[in-house]
C-alpha cells in the first residue's frame, strides 16, 4: 500500500512518503528520524528541518492519510481507496469499459463497503488492491493508536479520525438501511426506527477497533469467523430497523 506517495508533489509529500515506508518497514518502536532518512531521496537533513521529532512527523503523516480519505467521500461519495480493494463504484448508465479499454470495475452496494469496512479490521491479509489496508499498514496504525493513551497529539488526531470515519459509516448504514427490507414487508423506513443511526455506527467502530487490536495482538485468529458471523448476524437484525431520514 505505496498509492498515496507514489508522485510526491512536493517536500513534504515526499518526507511523508519516505515515513510511510519506513514504518512499515520497521515498526513504531523502531523508526527513527534517520531512518526515515534513509527512505528520502533527498538529503536526510531536510526531515529534521521540517519536524521536531518522529512523533511531530507521524502524526502529520496521519492527518495527510486522513485529510486524502475525508476529500475522496466529501468530492464524489464514492468509497475511498483505505477502505480496501481498488475499484470504485460507477454508474449503471456508464459504459462497461474505462477510457483505456479496461472494463470498469462492479458497482458495490454500501453493505458491501461495510463489509470491507469489517474485513479490513479482522481480517486485512484477505483484502487485495493496491490500496488495501494490507496486515503491515493495520499492524502500525494500531501501534500508532496505542500511542494516544499518553500523548494528546495522538489522542486529537484519533479523536479527529473516529468522527471522520463515523460520518462515513452513517452515510453506508443510511444506504445499507434502505436497501433492506424492514420487517412484515414494509418499505425501508416506512415505520418510525427504533435503532438510532449513531448507535449502529459507535457500535461498527468499537467492533473495528478493538477487532485491529486483537489480530494485531494474537495468533492464529481462530476467532475471526466466529466475531464476523456475530457482526454481519447483528447487521441483519438491526439494519431493517434503522431510520434512513438525516434527522434520525
Amino acid at each position: 500500500m505505496d498509492g498515496p506517495f507514489a508522485e510526491p508533489t512536493n517536500t513534504r509529500e515526499a518526507i511523508l512518503g519516505a515515513a510511510f515506508r519506513a514504518l512499515r518497514k520497521h515498526g513504531y518502536a523502531s523508526v527513527t528520524i534517520q531512518r526515515i532518512g534513509d527512505e528520502f531521496d533527498k538529503s536526510p537533513s531536510l526531515v529534521y528541518h521540517h519536524y521536531d521529532g518522529k512523533d511531530d512527523l507521524l502524526v502529520d503523516l496521519m492527518g495527510f492519510l486522513l485529510d486524502e480519505f475525508e476529500a475522496s467521500i466529501s468530492d464524489s461519495g464514492d468509497p475511498p481507496p483505505v477502505s480496501g480493494g481498488d475499484s470504485q463504484p460507477v454508474d449503471e448508465s456508464a459504459p462497461s469499459a474505462n477510457s483505456d479499454g479496461a472494463e470498469a470495475p462492479p458497482e458495490r452496494s454500501a453493505r458491501d463497503e461495510l463489509d470491507i469496512y469489517l474485513t479490513a479490521a479482522v481480517d486485512p491479509a484477505s483484502l487485495d488492491g493496491a490500496y488495501a489496508p494490507d496486515a503491515q499498514f493495520v499492524t502500525v496504525m494500531t501501534e500508532l493508536r496505542a500511542q494516544a493513551a499518553n500523548d494528546e497529539a495522538y489522542r486529537e488526531h484519533f479523536d479527529r479520525s473516529d468522527r471522520v470515519f463515523g460520518e462515513y459509516l452513517e452515510r453506508l448504514v443510511r444506504e445499507a438501511a434502505a436497501e433492506t427490507e424492514a420487517p412484515d414487508g414494509h418499505a425501508a423506513g416506512a415505520s418510525p426506527p427504533s435503532v438510532p443511526v449513531g448507535e449502529v455506527v459507535a457500535t461498527l467502530q468499537t467492533f473495528a477497533t478493538g477487532g485491529m487490536f486483537r489480530w494485531t495482538t494474537t495468533n492464529g485468529g481462530a476467532w475471526v469467523d466466529d466475531s464476523r458471523a456475530g457482526i454481519d448476524g447483528y447487521l441483519e437484525r438491526v439494519l431493517p430497523l434503522v431510520g434512513t431520514d438525516e434527522a434520525d
